[in-house]
C-alpha cells in the first residue's frame, strides 16, 4: 500500500511540475531559464525518490543476508 501511495505522489508531483512549467512557458516566461529550471527540479526530484528506493532494497539484501547467516549457524 505504501509502495502504491508513493508512486501516486510521485506521478501527481511530476505532472504537477510539467503543468507549472508549460504555463510559465504560455505566460512568456524565458524558456532557457524555466525549461533548464523544470529539468534539475525533475531530475532532482525523481532522483531522490530513486535514492530511497535504492536504500531500501539495500536494507532488504541486508536482512536477507542476516536471516541466512542465522539459519545457518543455527545447525
Amino acid at each position: 500500500m505504501y509502495k502504491a501511495f508513493k508512486l501516486v505522489r510521485s506521478i501527481i508531483v511530476n505532472v504537477g511540475i510539467i503543468i507549472l512549467t508549460g504555463y510559465a512557458l504560455y505566460l512568456g516566461a524565458d524558456p532557457t531559464v524555466i525549461g533548464a529550471t523544470s529539468l534539475l527540479v525533475l531530475g532532482g526530484y525523481n532522483g531522490l525518490e530513486l535514492g530511497d528506493y535504492l536504500a531500501l532494497l539495500q536494507a532488504y539484501k541486508e536482512l536477507q543476508r542476516e536471516q541466512s547467516s542465522d539459519t545457518d549457524s543455527g545447525d
